[in-house]
């Protein structure tokens, strides 16, 4: 059987679960499945029209979670996921801290970067992300603490899948982790940007990004999704959201 990636190198769930396939050496098909060619193969697969999508003969899979799941259940070899149940339930909690609490800030601070906009992000949007930011950061520091060096989990897994692309991409859209704050957090993020498999997935995404002109990808109009679109309105940037949406600047995922 062949497996299948449906993805984006502009999506971080995407990227998430090519890592996990890259450090478990499986073979795959990468598709970029957000550009305007392959949106009704997409939507065949996934209604909302978002990816990943994972297809693995004729099993298919959608959420970056439960695709990282899957692999370790159909092909073992390699984990992701740490072997002692007590250390699976620690791991879920660092992931969910970064699908959950971390990725919603970086992608909406991130449109200023990559969209194709000719405004600036609203007035302390980026400092709300970092004040936002540097209390994950809080959490996090102390979860690494309690873990060992580098790898929390002995060796690089689901944990690093989830955290890595946003990690990379702070400078970018204007945000820092603090070394001094946060030591455990930049140690653990210089190891994996040493690894080879998160070192080639930073490679591959900068050499796709490098000329944003090619791109057939949508830039003008913002895609709003679940905890995406929470995280800027509970920060008070509603009178912005509501004038992209009348601009007619902003789409939102199908039910």
């Amino acid at each position: 059987m062949t497996i299948c990636l449906y993805g984006s190198p502009i999506s971080t769930f995407a990227r998430k679960v090519a890592i996990g396939l890259d450090l478990k050496g499986l073979p795959y098909d990468l598709v970029d499945a957000l550009t305007p060619d392959r949106r009704e193969e997409l939507r065949k697969l996934n209604p909302r029209l978002e990816v990943p999508v994972l297809t693995d003969g004729d099993l298919l899979i959608v959420n970056s979670s439960d695709i990282l799941q899957y692999l370790d259940w159909r092909y073992p070899d390699k984990p992701l996921y740490p072997e002692k149940i007590e250390a699976r339930v620690v791991a879920r909690a660092f992931e969910r801290l970064a699908d959950q609490r971390f990725d919603p800030i970086v992608v909406d601070c991130s449109y200023w970067s990559w969209a194709d906009r000719d405004d600036k992000p609203p007035p302390g949007l980026l400092e709300a992300g970092q004040r936002d930011i540097d209390t994950v950061f809080d959490r996090l520091e102390q979860m690494l603490g309690a873990r060992p060096q580098p790898w929390p989990f002995q060796t690089p897994g689901v944990v690093e899948c989830a955290w890595f692309a946003n990690l990379a991409a702070l400078r970018t859209f204007g945000l820092a982790i603090d070394p001094e704050r946060f030591p455990a957090v930049m140690n653990w993020f210089k190891a994996m940007r040493s690894h080879p498999v998160f070192a080639a997935d930073a490679r591959r995404t900068g050499a796709f990004l490098k000329d944003l002109k090619h791109l057939t990808h949508e830039r003008k109009r913002l895609f709003w999704s679940g905890d995406r679109l929470e995280w800027m309105l509970s920060r008070g940037f509603e009178r912005w959201f509501m004038a992209e949406i009348d601009a007619g600047r902003a789409t939102f995922a199908p039910g």
